[in-house]
């Protein structure tokens, strides 16, 4: 089951947001106490979970990218009371450490670099715009399937002829920072081990 977790109090108020489809327009709902069903047809798409600082305190502004194992256990409880399927446990967020092997000037671009990143299991064909990209830099490549923190999921995409298969990430992108005037790729130390989960070293 893919799912994705959300919360952020000041924005949206006490509601976590369980979302299974984020790109399915929802067409009805269902409502028991703090728990609200969303569905298209006949299926279920998301679930929202209201007041939710009385059953957890969390800290989170969006996306939860690899909630406890703790938060998952008590969101099972909420929805083993309405009857729904519990969540599994999140082992991986979908952002990993990669490394830039190789960095190519795009040939239909200015400004686009085709580079070969490998995150350990394999290596990634990526297309890339930070002005600060080059070779042999340790990145956080946000994989094919990845939901990020605006809500958008990573897919398989093509730039100007270019097949991409990801995303290296900024500071911005991994909400580590506010600075809209902050540019870049975050470039990580070589402590940083390739193919770790980036949000499990947190």
């Amino acid at each position: 089951m893919n799912y994705s977790l959300f919360y952020n109090k000041e924005m949206f108020g006490d509601v976590l947001m369980i979302v299974f489809d984020n790109e399915t327009i929802p067409t009805s709902k269902i409502i028991n106490d703090d728990l609200v069903k969303i569905y298209n047809g006949n299926n279920l798409i998301g679930i929202n979970i209201f007041n939710f600082s009385k059953y957890a305190k969390i800290k989170a502004e969006g996306l939860i990218p690899l909630p406890f194992e703790k938060l998952v256990d008590v969101i099972n409880v909420i929805l083993k009371d309405n009857e729904l399927e519990p969540l599994p446990y999140k082992e991986k967020s979908g952002f990993v450490v990669g490394k830039i092997i190789s960095c190519e000037e795009h040939e239909e671009s200015s400004h686009l670099h085709v580079l070969k990143v490998d995150i350990g299991t394999e290596v990634l064909d990526i297309v890339c715009g930070a002005n600060n990209v080059k070779e042999g830099i340790y990145v956080v490549v946000a994989t094919v399937g990845t939901t990020m923190f605006d809500g958008t999921r990573i897919k398989k995409g093509n730039l100007l002829g270019v097949d991409s298969y990801g995303m290296c990430c900024s500071e911005r992108e991994l909400n580590l920072t506010k600075d809209q005037a902050k540019r870049g790729l975050l470039i990580l130390d070589e402590t940083y081990k390739i193919g770790e989960d980036f949000f499990k070293l947190k």
